[in-house]
């Protein structure tokens, strides 16, 4: 194997060195891992928006300032984690994560919906509109 995931069959793919962080790209969502992912969502009945991303995806990084603005625009609503694919396969495998980004929305521990790709902030709005109950 070649250390990175996800890895098509009979190919390999290079690891990247992720880029510094600069200071607009500070995460907002709790990150998570195997170890804590479980307390993580089971810390109260919000509905949590689980964010499947990796240092080397384009469309992930994109989508990461959306996110993070969403979820500070409507703590109330959800909790937003995210998770590095890369370093947490087992949970991408839990979760039946095959593209990124992933998106994929809990209540009460189970998957309600999921969104594949990434999204404009009204296109996300409207996701979210659409599979979180009402405020």
């Amino acid at each position: 194997s070649s250390g990175c995931w996800p890895c098509p069959p009979g190919r390999r793919l290079r690891m990247r060195q992720s880029p510094p962080l600069k200071q607009r790209e500070i995460v907002m969502g709790q990150t998570a891992d195997a170890t804590n992912f479980d307390q993580i969502i089971a810390q109260d009945a919000s509905p949590v928006l689980v964010d499947f991303w990796a240092p080397w995806c384009k469309p992930c990084h994109a989508l990461g300032p959306i996110l993070d603005e969403a979820a500070a625009a409507s703590p109330e609503r959800f909790r937003l984690v995210k998770v590095n694919a890369d370093e947490c396969a087992t949970l991408a495998k839990r979760f039946n994560v095959r593209s990124l980004p992933t998106l994929v929305i809990l209540s009460a521990g189970e998957p309600v919906a999921r969104k594949i790709g990434s999204l404009s902030r009204s296109a996300l709005d409207q996701w979210l509109n659409d599979s979180l109950p009402p405020s």
